[in-house]
């Protein structure tokens, strides 16, 4: 674990003291890193054929039920994954991985890019929960008291069609 600008980085060993402090990841890989990284690896065993966007979902999917499974049958009272033995540990951050590989990887064949899609999302979310009136409460926003906002974010068609599997460009 390292310390940057008095934030910990990395993993911080235990729940206790360190579920206090704030945790940030590493500037490094990116998004676009891991993009390029997968997309490297793919085109070496010729897998693109078998990435599309249905294909990527499923494998998110099975990836991400792999996650749920290291979870399941703990009890809640359970200080954490940060007191996981180190095995359970490398199981986590191997699924985690996987999830966000796979879950680049779809987004790159939608073509849709994550850092500003986030940004979106969360000014959207900013709108439909505000502060004052979502604070400490788990409601969905429509069920909030007046003031929060329920219009929904608009996205045309073309922005949530994946790429064809016979692209015209590369």
């Amino acid at each position: 674990m390292s310390s940057v600008g008095g934030e910990e980085r990395g993993d911080t060993g235990g729940e206790g003291a360190g579920a206090a402090s704030l945790f940030t990841f590493s500037p490094e890989p990116t998004l676009e890193d891991i993009r390029r990284l997968h997309a490297e690896f793919a085109a070496e065993r010729d897998w693109d054929q078998f990435h599309k966007p249905r294909n990527l979902l499923l494998a998110l999917v099975g990836e991400v039920g792999e996650l749920a499974e290291l979870f399941q049958w703990k009890p809640d009272e359970e200080p954490g994954p940060q007191t996981w033995p180190p095995k359970e540990r490398a199981a986590l951050q191997e699924e985690l991985s996987d999830v966000l590989i796979y879950l680049v990887a779809l987004a790159a064949r939608c073509r849709v890019d994550l850092p500003q899609a986030v940004l979106s999302k969360m000014d959207t979310n900013r709108r439909r929960y505000p502060a004052h009136l979502s604070r400490g409460s788990s409601r969905k926003y429509t069920d909030l008291p007046h003031g929060a906002t329920s219009e929904d974010q608009t996205v045309g068609t073309t922005d949530l069609a994946c790429e064809s599997t016979h692209q015209a460009s590369a």
